[in-house]
């Protein structure tokens, strides 16, 4: 068993660490132990800030539409949205807006369609190229934007460090829906990896799984605060336990709180057996569980979920686990609040 250190106002971004029965060692996340500095003082959290929405042109029509009416739904509460559909075979512009009306008039005339694609399962996705031209644009700025893209068809590229290191130089949170069942393309890997160095999430699905963990994961815009962000290589059974910790929510008021939880950074696979966890008060006076009826399922390799905490109370986050394997795994832990609070340390990158 793993206990963190305390945290203040929910300050935690633990990078990789191993729990579990065995002590492997894990190459690809060795560097990972440590925590860089805060981010610099001008370029703070706040909602005047970037939401870009991008999505495959292969991808199915429900997954677009529920993550185009949160984005549609809360764009008022951002400074400017954008969007793009991408894996065109004629490569399409980013557009901006800074109103809900026409952000919905692009969208609605940009739905995704696989006849515009590439029309074959070899050709990768062109996201990144798509993502250098969001992070080189002269018209917004970049810091502490969030962006949400939904994936059909896999990147090729096996190194995105470029990418990767301009995305944290700014900020940028990145949210990944990827489809289990892909149109094209090879590595998935680097999905991850850019949610994962970014503090964001990747989530892998297809079917209803992968439209409804997408529309719980863009509804993450109604707490844009990031409070919590935990990351935990596991094998085999064990617990991880959070201690306690107070949210920004002032003294005497309560206010929803988002949660997200993945189980493996891959499509799921048979090695996948159980996952449950509490959110607790330390009085004893809340809890809330997974599963249970007053949660939602687990779509995929995600669990996203929210429920009401009060500021007056400190809180403790458990999670049992357990696999059918010795092989490394990924749980991640994020945590989302209207009030403001820093941006968390990035994981060592």
């Amino acid at each position: 068993m793993l206990k963190t250190s305390n945290v203040e106002y929910c300050s935690s971004s633990l990078n990789v660490i191993r729990v579990g029965k065995k002590n492997l060692k894990i190459k690809e996340f060795s560097k990972q132990n440590e925590n860089i500095s805060v981010p610099p003082a001008q370029c703070l959290p706040s909602t005047d800030i970037t939401v870009l929405y991008a999505y495959s042109t292969d991808i199915d029509a429900d997954t677009y539409g529920y993550g185009a009416s949160s984005v549609i739904g809360y764009a008022n509460k951002y400074a400017t949205m954008a969007n793009v559909r991408f894996d065109t075979k004629q490569e399409e512009d980013i557009e901006y807006h800074t109103d809900s009306e026409s952000l919905s008039d692009s969208l609605n005339s940009h739905l995704p369609d696989p006849s515009l694609g590439y029309g074959n399962k070899t050709t990768g996705s062109n996201l990144y190229t798509v993502l250098k031209k969001f992070l080189n644009n002269r018209k917004v700025s970049l810091c502490g934007a969030h962006v949400f893209i939904a994936v059909k068809r896999y990147p090729d590229e096996s190194y995105v460090s470029d990418i990767i290191t301009q995305l944290r130089a700014n900020h940028v949170i990145v949210y990944i829906a990827v489809d289990s069942i892909p149109s094209g393309g090879s590595n998935s890997a680097t999905l991850y990896e850019m949610s994962y160095q970014t503090n964001g999430y990747s989530l892998f699905a297809t079917g209803s799984d992968l439209r409804y963990a997408f529309e719980w994961m863009t509804a993450i815009l109604q707490t844009p605060y990031q409070i919590i962000a935990q990351n935990f290589v596991v094998s085999e059974s064990g617990r991880i336990e959070v201690s306690a910790f107070t949210t920004p929510i002032p003294t005497g008021y309560a206010s929803p709180c988002f949660f997200a939880t993945t189980i493996q950074n891959h499509t799921l696979d048979n090695s996948f057996v159980s996952m449950n966890y509490t959110i607790e008060s330390t009085d004893g006076s809340y809890v809330f569980k997974f599963p249970s009826q007053d949660a939602l399922p687990l779509f995929g390799t995600a669990q996203t979920d929210f429920s009401t905490l009060n500021g007056s109370l400190s809180y403790k986050w458990t999670i049992d686990y357990n696999y059918d394997t010795d092989a490394p795994q990924i749980i991640q832990l994020r945590m989302y609040s209207h009030y403001y609070h820093d941006f968390l340390p990035l994981p060592v990158f």
